[in-house]
């Protein structure tokens, strides 16, 4: 067997530690409330493919009476993991926490080609968790993008088919200088009203480092001291989502131990799937007593920056144009972690932004993590069912809280030659804020 992590012989990849808990299954009773919710069931019609078919499908091999098949490695790859189904499961049902420990699970028998095993190695537990690698990285696609490199690369076929069409896909990266990290700390404007650490995520701060800045900026201009704790790293959201818990523990373990919960007033960053990974450190880490205590502390401080903004009592200013806005509800803030509201009390503090309905707006839009890399044709479709929401509305900016919602939906309008511009909604306050002189005379980065 040609696994990173092979199993004795007739052991169940769902159960020991950190395995696929038999309580949580057992809540679900079955009531379908989870299918018109899924966006893989309404593609397929398939009820393997729905999150109550995937829940028995592990009830199945955790009782013994099935192996982790292919059948089974399939539909729980097809998930999205978007937790759509949680906010429409009357029962509670942690389906996060199920689809976590089973994607685990099935790591330890899944047989992956020599290759693959290599790459995943090197992105999950070499070039994410490092900082100079991914500037590194960023600096070669910055030539790619505006140099002869990247069609001299195109026409020897050194780009992989399965990601010809998807090339157009990537954002472009950013000048060398705006891949920096940013300042050790940035004093508040005006009086200090809170002391927070920042966390800047890894593809984040190096290809959405202006979304950070724009962050930290409006931070400062509400009257907030911001640390950037040196040694920070990748939160582990994508190693997690790909089953490769083990390494996510690691960089938890990493991030905790540099950021101190008890000396801050909240962890906050600008990226909303590092977020929902930040409040999982103490699921996590529950099982290991050096660690456990301090990761759910860790864990209750932890807090997207609109959410803290918005309980803070955020500043109003008016942008320099009038802004007609869609918002797109990213699926790990409104579905793990329940915050719906505040991303638009931030977009409402700007004053003369219309804020116009989107259809769907927190159906998922098939980024997930590296789900449009790994099941394209599924993500493609639920691009195309976002995009047609987008274009009814009729706004000429679409905000969205995580890069990769960024990513796809930029993708998509280009794509169909929609003049769409898609950014954070602290960018349009950061706008406002500089057009309203609030950072004359201020040193920001």
């Amino acid at each position: 067997m040609t696994t990173e992590t092979a199993l004795p012989d007739g052991a169940n990849p769902f159960l020991g530690p950190g395995g696929v808990d038999r309580e949580i299954i057992q809540r679900c009773i079955h009531c379908g409330f989870c299918i018109t919710s899924c966006p893989t069931y309404s593609l397929l019609g398939n009820e393997m493919d729905s999150p109550r078919g995937r829940i028995y499908l592990m009830r199945l091999v955790v009782d013994g009476e099935m192996e982790a098949t292919g059948t089974v490695i399939k539909h729980l790859d097809r998930c999205l993991d978007c937790r759509a189904c949680e906010t429409a499961c009357p029962s509670g049902v942690s389906y996060g926490r199920l689809i976590g420990a089973a994607r685990e699970g099935l790591e330890k028998v899944r047989r992956r080609p020599l290759g693959e095993r290599l790459l995943r190695r090197f992105l999950f537990r070499w070039l994410l968790p490092s900082r100079p690698l991914l500037t590194l990285a960023g600096v070669i696609t910055r030539l790619y993008q505006r140099t002869l490199l990247g069609p001299i690369v195109r026409a020897v076929g050194l780009v992989p088919r399965k990601l010809v069409r998807l090339e157009p896909m990537m954002p472009e990266a950013p000048a060398f200088t705006r891949m920096l990290p940013l300042p050790a700390e940035v004093p508040a404007l005006g009086e200090e009203r809170r002391r927070v650490a920042f966390l800047g995520g890894c593809l984040q701060s190096v290809l959405f480092g202006e979304v950070n800045r724009a962050a930290v900026r409006t931070l400062a201009a509400n009257g907030v001291r911001v640390v950037f704790p040196r040694g920070q790293t990748c939160c582990g959201a994508l190693q997690a989502h790909a089953g490769d818990r083990e390494t996510a523990r690691d960089l938890a373990r990493r991030n905790i131990g540099v950021i101190d919960p008890d000396v801050f007033d909240a962890i906050v960053l600008a990226v909303s799937g590092c977020g929902a990974m930040l409040h999982e450190y103490a699921e996590l880490l529950e099982d290991d007593p050096a660690w456990a205590g301090r990761a759910r502390r860790f864990s209750e401080k932890a807090m997207d920056v609109t959410v803290f903004l918005s309980r803070l009592g955020v500043r109003r200013a008016a942008h320099p144009w009038p802004q007609r806005v869609a918002y797109h509800h990213p699926c790990h803030l409104a579905h793990a972690l329940k915050v719906r509201e505040e991303p638009l009390d931030v977009l409402r503090a700007v004053e003369n932004a219309e804020i116009v309905p989107l259809r769907e707006s927190d159906w998922c839009c098939g980024s997930a993590g590296s789900y449009n890399l790994t099941q394209t044709e599924l993500s493609m479709k639920l691009l195309d069912r976002k995009m047609d929401h987008v274009r009814d509305a009729a706004a000429p900016v679409l905000c969205t809280g995580n890069p990769g919602c960024q990513i796809q939906i930029g993708f998509g309008a280009r794509e169909r030659e929609m003049d769409l511009r898609v950014v954070h909604p602290l960018v349009l306050l950061d706008e406002a804020y500089r057009a309203s002189g609030l950072y004359e005379g201020a040193r920001l980065p």
